[in-house]
């Protein structure tokens, strides 16, 4: 690995670290500096300002977490059905603290940057559609095909976004635990939605694994456009202290 890539990955290490203890709004340039071990000078020669670096933390924790949620699917035979999707998430999650905080839309440590215009979350939601996983989930057998996609797709993000803005509404510190959340969640969707058959869950992973890579393309197209060379006003908004 050339040494400007180590550095990078140090100063990412060390972010994602100080953002986790002190949260993305209280965290500074210097605080990162000082727990990678480098400059601020050396920061800046990697990344636009604060919200740069936070944006290119958070592609890389959802790269490596879409991997790592994969080989959950992959090592668990009933991983290609809903409650296989929901299982594999929840014992990913607890294998990064700084995802947990992501999908949770933690806002000590996210902070303001969810304010920020064409942030990453807006670039994830936009990639990623509900509607295309259901059909192809149904096609496969992998879920009953007696429910209409939009209906389906529809229940779908009402879980996902309520598991997201639920925090709005009631303090973190009242939430169960998330594993046992999810674990319900999953055992919720097999019973409510499997085929008679038990549904075809090898069939299941190979729709997973192409909406995964297909995600994960997407994403890399997004950073590579976001990684342009930037100009004054992208300057001017990146300005950190």
């Amino acid at each position: 690995m050339p040494n400007n890539e180590e550095t990078q990955e140090n100063i990412l290490a060390a972010a994602a670290e100080v953002i986790i203890r002190l949260g993305y709004d209280k965290t500074s340039m210097s605080d990162i500096a000082e727990q990678a071990g480098v400059s601020r000078r050396a920061i800046y020669l990697h990344f636009k300002g604060k919200a740069g670096l936070f944006g290119a933390l958070l592609y890389r924790e959802w790269m490596q977490y879409t991997l790592t949620w994969l080989e959950q699917i992959e090592a668990d035979p009933r991983g290609g059905t809903l409650g296989g999707f929901y299982r594999a998430l929840s014992r990913t999650i607890n294998s990064r603290p700084l995802m947990a905080s992501i999908m949770r839309r933690d806002r000590r440590v996210i902070g303001n940057y969810l304010r920020k215009p064409n942030n990453f979350f807006a670039r994830i939601d936009s990639s990623l559609n509900t509607a295309d996983l259901v059909q192809a989930l149904q096609a496969a057998g992998a879920i009953r095909q007696d429910i209409e996609v939009a209906v389906l797709a529809h229940i779908f993000e009402v879980l996902s976004y309520g598991q997201l803005t639920i925090g709005d509404f009631k303090p973190l510190d009242q939430f169960p635990p998330y594993d046992a959340v999810m674990e319900a969640l999953a055992d919720m969707m097999d019973r409510a939605l499997l085929p008679e058959d038990g549904g075809n869950s090898e069939a299941g992973k190979a729709v997973l694994r192409q909406i995964t890579a297909a995600a994960r393309a997407q994403m890399e197209q997004i950073k590579q456009a976001k990684d342009r060379p930037p100009t004054i006003s992208d300057e001017a908004a990146n300005h950190d202290h």
